[in-house]
């Protein structure tokens, strides 16, 4: 292929919409549209044509990634979330349904109302308890990697001398591997967790097992996690997706950055991809940036807005 064609290629490729950015519920509507065209382009024309038009159709959608002008805003108004759950484009689910978080930290007690009884907060032995095992999670990666707590950032020192991976990811150091350990019960052996920017992901050999928005909101799970299971008997025996749920939950009440202790505060966005968009808010760190929680906006205050 000579330097002209692809030149002209190049004009016509769209990389938002190709390569790594390719969005494949966009891509299976579009091959269905092709199909359908082809398909009644045959019965009413030729089969010959209809080969012709399905093939100049993929190769649209190849260098484009869509067919049809607007796809994505055609996708994210009219696909359920449903279908897009299918390709993993849906919201994360969260905890089951009928497992009521707040209500269980509530009867546990390690969520108390405020004085004014306008708002809920962590009651004192559990954020004793919770910022005893930060620190010590702290100080085991900050030894690892001889870094200051000062320096660690939003992903913090777990990653200060790692190398970064061709898909952009960085590993976590040995002592966050093990803290995810004994999180989710699951050989350290058998487990990675690395960050790509500030988000981690969590596997257990090719099994996606979990991922936080932040350093910072890992190591308040890991805390939370450490600080019930030492004074609650039944924490243990509650299923892990139930157990993420009240982790998830805790978090909603974080006043204080765990990696950098700045202020957390919250901030009310759009989260947008090709296929969805939809407002949330979200917990962030002012200091370092780091996000601890995201939920989606409330219905009440959407409408208010």
């Amino acid at each position: 292929m000579t330097a002209s064609h692809d030149a002209r290629l190049d004009r016509l490729r769209r990389p938002e919409y190709t390569g790594e950015n390719r969005c494949l519920p966009c891509t299976v509507l579009n091959v269905a549209l092709a199909a359908v065209g082809a398909v009644a382009v045959g019965a009413l024309v030729a089969v010959e044509l209809a080969a012709a038009v399905l093939i100049v159709a993929l190769a649209a959608i190849w260098l484009r990634g869509y067919l049809v002008p607007g796809t994505p805003a055609l996708t994210k108004r009219y696909l359920p979330e449903r279908v897009l759950g299918w390709f993993g484009k849906g919201r994360d689910p969260g905890p089951p349904a009928e497992f009521d978080a707040e209500s269980y930290l509530l009867s546990v007690g390690a969520l108390v109302e405020t004085a004014d009884g306008s708002d809920l907060a962590f009651a004192p032995w559990f954020e004793s308890a919770w910022r005893t095992h930060l620190a010590a999670l702290r100080d085991a990666a900050d030894t690892e990697f001889g870094a200051s707590p000062a320096t660690d950032g939003a992903i913090g020192a777990s990653t200060a001398t790692a190398e970064t991976a061709p898909d952009g990811t960085r590993p976590a150091a040995p002592a966050d591997v093990a803290a995810l350990a004994g999180l989710t019960g699951i050989d350290e052996d058998g487990l990675s967790l690395r960050w790509r920017g500030e988000p981690g992901f969590a596997h257990a050999g090719d099994e996606r097992i979990g991922h936080w928005e932040s350093r910072s909101a890992f190591l308040a799970d890991v805390a939370a996690d450490r600080a019930l299971t030492t004074q609650l008997d039944d924490w243990a025996s509650l299923p892990l997706v139930s157990r993420s749920g009240v982790l998830g939950a805790l978090r909603l009440f974080v006043e204080r950055c765990p990696t950098c202790e700045g202020p957390v505060q919250l901030e009310e966005r759009v989260v947008e991809s090709c296929c969805s968009s939809y407002e949330v808010v979200a917990g962030r760190c002012t200091a370092c940036n780091a996000r601890l929680f995201e939920m989606d906006l409330p219905a009440s205050l959407a409408v208010a807005r």
